[in-house]
């Protein structure tokens, strides 16, 4: 994640948004949020130099510039070309990193982190995004032996608090992920992808009530669609129903899609309001009618609505779209006895 002036660090946010809610007799297709997290594409200006830190050279200002104007090619020129004035330049190094993360190259950009924190130990920003790339990795104690170190240079860091609460959390230690998302929240009280993050890993260690608490909390403080979906399915696995309409309400507020008013109509079915969930998967279907779930979906409400003939409908629109998916055997037979209610 990038936000506030420093930007281009991150947390680790490989969340799997996808889910199957679930509908008996069959197995549901899935629902995946496809609404990415924050994208690494807004670096921003380097942020003002410490007393300990020396200012970026011109080299490196021109390349932040030029990130700023998202000219990449540009950027990585600049960067190449203050590492040629002094190869041990530790702000050129860490921005390479991060071009190199952006491109797909992890490997590069866990070298270049490194070379950036043997030029400087004390790098902030290379510390947060190395130990987000071992969270990313499931290398936990890698992650957790480099942000030790790091948060004892840099006790408030709240990046470095919530990588190391993902690793606590990825190791199934309770106690120290929660103590480490509390000082991650402490610090950036009003980042939401902070507060989503600390909910999800509560849910992850069956902390249901908590979980609900911190993923609501996120939701006033962010318009990233993104962050809001990914509020909206946790709360909806969580079985937290009216939330996670709330949460989707917004969601669609800042981009109207399928899957997200697929996934509210789940949670409008969680709370028995028919009506609201057949809304929901009629505009989702008039919409996307690519969108195979909410045929899927949309079938299943038409069969309970007494529609015969339009669940028929949805659910060959499924079979057309995923005919060779799981569920395709029980959409079937669903299919089937729809047509059956017919005669």
């Amino acid at each position: 994640m990038r936000k506030g002036k420093t930007k281009w660090k991150r947390a680790s946010v490989c969340l799997v948004l996808s889910l199957a809610v679930g509908c008996a007799g069959a197995t549901p297709p899935t629902v995946t949020a496809t609404a990415d997290l924050p994208p690494l594409d807004n670096p921003g200006p380097l942020p003002a130099a410490s007393s300990d830190e020396p200012a970026p050279s011109a080299d490196v200002a021109r390349g932040v510039a030029a990130l700023e104007a998202n000219d990449l090619a540009t950027a990585k020129a600049a960067f190449q070309a203050a590492l040629r004035a002094n190869a041990k330049d530790a702000d050129a190094l860490y921005y390479l990193g991060a071009l190199s993360e952006k491109a797909g190259d992890v490997a590069g950009a866990e070298s270049s982190y490194k070379a950036a924190l043997a030029a400087r130990a004390t790098h902030a920003r290379a510390e947060e995004n190395l130990s987000a790339l071992y969270d990313d990795a499931q290398r936990f104690d890698e992650a957790l032996a480099l942000t030790a170190t790091a948060l004892a240079q840099h006790p408030k860091d709240g990046m470095l608090h919530l990588n190391a609460a993902i690793a606590y959390g990825g190791k199934k230690d309770q106690p120290s992920a929660v103590r480490e998302f509390d000082a991650a929240v402490a610090a950036s009280p009003r980042d939401a992808t902070f507060r989503m993050l600390y909910g999800h890993w509560l849910a992850v260690l069956h902390q249901r009530d908590a979980a609900v608490t911190q993923l609501k909390a996120a939701l006033p403080l962010s318009k990233d669609i993104g962050v809001v979906a990914a509020v909206g399915h946790d709360l909806h696995l969580l079985q937290a129903f009216p939330e996670c309409v709330s949460a989707l309400t917004q969601a669609i507020g800042l981009r109207d899609a399928a899957e997200l008013r697929t996934e509210r109509a789940a949670c409008s079915i969680g709370l028995l309001d028919e009506a609201a969930a057949l809304a929901d998967l009629r505009a989702a279907t008039t919409k996307e009618p690519t969108y195979a779930p909410a045929q899927y979906y949309l079938g299943n409400e038409l069969v309970k609505a007494g529609d015969f003939a339009g669940a028929v409908a949805a659910y060959q629109a499924f079979l057309k779209l995923e005919p060779n998916g799981a569920p395709a055997k029980a959409v079937a037979e669903k299919l089937k006895a729809a047509k059956a209610k017919l005669h």
